[in-house]
């Protein structure tokens, strides 16, 4: 894990468990190696809106919607970060691997109001075998996010989250 986001969370007193893992590259591998619910992984997608870096996180088991994204925010040109300034932005972080900290690399962010479901989030450390999980409440304090309705349900998660797997 990044000292910057160890750092981070140490320098305002928050509560987390660190997780090492086998290597996951997507959500689905990660939210299975740290055994938790795909609902309750965070995953991070880069964007610029109207000329704003922004993080918006979302529930792993869901899909990003830009449409509501443009919507609530009035937003008129969205366009998803490039793999080359995903590395320029998140230099000390595996590719993919993004944490939930847009303050940190001096982004907005914007989080789905579906990961309120949950006081627990778990995501990213910057690599593909270190995780994070820590309360809803610490993460709203650290990075006082706007949340929004951005996202909706992935159509292959709708029986497992309905099953609660």
């Amino acid at each position: 894990m990044p000292k910057k986001i160890s750092s981070y969370m140490d320098s305002k007193h928050v509560s987390y468990s660190h997780i090492l893992h086998p290597p996951g590259y997507t959500a689905e591998e990660v939210a299975n190696k740290i055994h938790c619910l795909k609902h309750e992984l965070a995953k991070t997608i880069a964007v610029h809106m109207d000329g704003r870096d922004i993080l918006a996180v979302i529930p792993a088991s869901d899909m990003l919607d830009i449409h509501l994204l443009q919507q609530s925010f009035g937003a008129k040109h969205i366009k998803f970060f490039s793999e080359n300034e995903l590395n320029q932005k998140f230099k000390d972080c595996e590719t993919g691997a993004m944490p939930i900290f847009g303050h940190l690399y001096g982004m907005e962010v914007i989080v789905s109001d579906n990961l309120l479901e949950d006081g627990e989030i778990y995501f990213n450390a910057g690599t593909h075998i270190d995780a994070i999980k820590c309360s809803m409440e610490d993460f709203i304090k650290l990075e006082k996010p706007i949340f929004a309705h951005i996202s909706n349900l992935h159509k292959d998660n709708f029986v497992s989250r309905d099953l609660g797997y």
